[in-house]
């Protein structure tokens, strides 16, 4: 959070100046300007006054983004009016929760790395309101949540000469120090080795740096010790492509290539802090993707962490050979009974869900409904998409390897992604998030699904 910005929840106004929604379909002052989104100040009624339209139309996400983007620009004190946003769509609870998280995101001191950076001044918001947060969230969770969330988007934003595997995994182990039932272990190239990750490693031959797998196990639920959720991210600090060599027009953006990696060790890192009651091992695979002299060839083949075979048909479609071998080691390693995993994994992605969704895939319905609950609760939108038979065929069409990791038939690319994944789920329960479209926008990154995976082990913890 931004040194700068202070937070108040209290039930009166406290300051000189104060916000506060109005609607078409209301009686509002005559001097308020009708334009969606748009700030009046009315001095002697000491307001600023926030026209949203019609209130039957305004939703969760109006709300959340009007406060991100109000929250970036404003300099001033305020009160915030949390009833005066309250419409038949949704209570007052949960308006406290939106404006909360969206404030949060908004105040974020954006990594930069500019010059002269100008100092930003203080700004207080009072947010006034009579409600209690929902009851499946909590000021403290939306705060460390914030925290992580923070965490996540400045190693998003690094730039790639200033974030490799080494550094990323750094970052995280210094972010986990002294958390109660947390413990962190970074694996370095000899271990990789030793474990067979070869996946991960021609992914890695590229590159001059190393590889590294950063471990982080959290033991909160004792009593049920052999229930262990999984959470594996990708964590590809800059893809080239390869030898498949990307155009340049679509090298800009890959330093997001990291991100599921980034959410994934954020996330254990605020239900370590929250200390909630389960237990998990969450892995993030870390390795640039480049072209060097001892680079993967296309069509070179590597035995897999669990054994199988792979036919590398692209070395562009990098990021499910290290996520192969980061599974296998959640389950055999990490003793994991379910996984899920999240990943900026494929371009077709964008083209079926936008920017709005996460694509989910999961072989298990309770799993995938779950998450679901979890992703409604904080808004983080996603969409259930399809592993059809024909997909996981495709992905075991190479001649001479029992998997290729590019499929023969050009369409369906993020199913077919989705379908080589679940050949290392080893039969336990798995999700998939093709965090592609949602990751990262006008060239910031957004730490996406951080909430939604916190707010899914925290239902789980309770539901025992």
């Amino acid at each position: 959070m931004d040194k700068n910005v202070l937070f108040n929840i209290s039930d009166k106004s406290q300051l000189k100046l104060k916000l506060t929604a109005v609607f078409a379909d209301k009686v509002i002052h005559e001097l308020v300007v009708k334009e969606k989104n748009k700030l009046t100040l009315i001095s002697e009624n000491k307001t600023y006054y926030v026209y949203l339209g019609d209130s039957k139309s305004l939703t969760r996400n109006d709300v959340y983004n009007f406060f991100v983007a109000f929250s970036k620009s404003n300099n001033q004190d305020l009160d915030i009016d949390v009833k005066s946003f309250v419409t038949n769509n949704f209570d007052e609870s949960v308006l406290l929760q939106i404006i909360y998280e969206a404030l949060w995101f908004g105040s974020c001191q954006e990594y930069t790395l500019k010059s002269k950076n100008k100092e930003a001044k203080k700004v207080k918001y009072n947010i006034v309101s009579t409600a209690k947060f929902p009851s499946y969230t909590s000021q403290q969770q939306i705060e460390i949540q914030g925290e992580s969330i923070n965490l996540a988007r400045n190693l998003q934003d690094m730039p790639p000469n200033l974030l490799y595997p080494e550094i990323f995994a750094k970052k995280i182990q210094d972010a986990a120090k002294a958390i109660k039932n947390l413990s962190i272990k970074i694996l370095e190239q000899k271990e990789i080795t030793d474990l067979n990750m070869n996946l991960l490693l021609a992914v890695n031959a590229g590159s001059h740096y190393e590889a590294r797998v950063v471990v982080l196990e959290y033991k909160g639920d004792q009593q049920h010790a052999d229930d262990i959720l999984g959470l594996v991210g990708k964590g590809i600090t800059f893809d080239s492509g390869g030898y498949s060599l990307k155009p340049a027009s679509a090298m800009k953006g890959m330093k997001f290539d990291m991100s599921g990696a980034a959410s994934v060790c954020s996330a254990a890192i605020a239900a370590a802090k929250l200390q909630l009651k389960l237990n998990f091992v969450a892995i993030a695979c870390l390795t640039e993707n480049k072209i060097g002299g001892n680079a993967t060839l296309v069509e070179t083949v590597f035995p897999s962490m669990n054994g199988k075979t792979v036919e590398v048909n692209n070395t562009d479609a990098e990021g499910r050979l290290v996520l192969a071998d980061g599974i296998t080691y959640a389950l055999r390693k990490g003793k994991a009974n379910r996984i899920i995993e999240l990943s900026t994994l494929t371009g077709a992605m964008l083209v079926a869900l936008g920017s709005y969704m996460t694509g989910a895939f999961a072989t298990d319905d309770k799993l995938f409904n779950d998450f679901n609950l979890a992703s409604q609760q904080t808004n983080e939108e996603i969409w259930r998409m399809p592993i059809h038979q024909q997909n996981i065929l495709n992905m075991r069409s190479s001649k001479i390897a029992d998997l290729s990791n590019l499929s023969k038939d050009p369409y369906g690319g993020s199913s077919n992604a989705a379908a080589f994944l679940t050949e290392f789920s080893e039969d336990k329960p798995f999700l998939h998030l093709d965090i592609a479209g949602t990751a990262y926008k006008q060239d910031r990154g957004m730490g996406v699904l951080i909430k939604t995976l916190v707010q899914y082990m925290k239902n789980y913890s309770i539901s025992k």
